[in-house]
């Protein structure tokens, strides 16, 4: 009898279980891919968020000053006076109590302001994953 070239149910084997790692493998990495995407994203769409709430119509928030580390917002419906501050996160503080928390997640001593003009302030943060935000943002102008 003729020996014919063929696989040996060993070989078979072995060739399925490498292509199973590989598939394995893969997939794992697909997936880390995907996560990864999904919090760069996440961390940039929470930053614009922050940014759009501060220069929403509705607070009509007009800038007093700002320094190094405050930023000093009038609300024009109101009148009151509200301080822009960062610790562990950007929240702002009414001058007659209360706070309300906008951004976290940053470092506690990685945070600028700086004004520029009568209506705009840049804004840099940096995450507690060493993301580095930045942003300007454009309040009213005082009437």
């Amino acid at each position: 009898m003729k020996k014919r070239a063929a696989f040996t149910l060993v070989e078979c084997i072995s060739a399925l279980i490498v292509t199973s790692i590989v598939v394995l493998l893969i997939g794992y990495a697909m997936t880390s891919v995907r996560t990864m995407v999904k919090r760069s994203l996440s961390n940039t769409v929470d930053w614009q968020i922050c940014l759009q709430e501060l220069e929403s119509s509705n607070h009509h928030f007009v800038l007093q000053h700002a320094n190094s580390k405050t930023i000093f917002l009038l609300e024009q419906t109101s009148g009151r006076e509200f301080e822009l501050r960062a610790l562990d996160r950007l929240y702002l503080r009414a001058s007659n109590g209360g706070y309300v928390p906008i951004f976290s997640g940053i470092k506690m001593d990685r945070t600028v302001f700086r004004q520029l003009d009568d209506q705009r302030v840049y804004i840099k943060v940096e995450r507690d994953n060493g993301q580095e935000l930045t942003g300007i943002a454009c309040f009213e102008a005082d009437k």
